[in-house]
């Protein structure tokens, strides 16, 4: 049997949110998130779990991940850049602004 979970008003709000501007999540635990769209800026924080939801600001090229060379700007949980190659998304770049 499984358990429901109450999201209540937030999380409801957050849900909805996400189905509409497009559902971004990270596909690695441990992801860092870098000060600029490259591996050679700073690390300024890390993303420990694998799904978390994020929330894209905008994207702009930078350096390539594995021929990936897309990166987007992360508003959270945490601020700065990560590579398109360690995220899902269910939008289209096209309707993400770039940076």
């Amino acid at each position: 049997m499984r358990r429901r979970r109450h999201l209540g008003r937030a999380g409801a709000i957050l849900l909805g949110l996400l189905v509409l501007a497009g559902c971004t999540r990270t596909s690695i635990e441990g992801l860092q998130v870098r000060s600029g769209p490259g591996t050679g800026h700073a690390v300024v924080g890390t993303i420990p779990e694998s799904g978390t939801p994020v929330r894209v600001d905008c994207w702009r090229r930078g350096e390539p991940v594995r021929g990936d060379t897309v990166w987007y700007r992360l508003l959270g949980p945490v601020e700065g850049w990560v590579t398109n190659y360690y995220v899902h998304t269910t939008r289209e770049l096209a309707s993400t602004p770039s940076c």
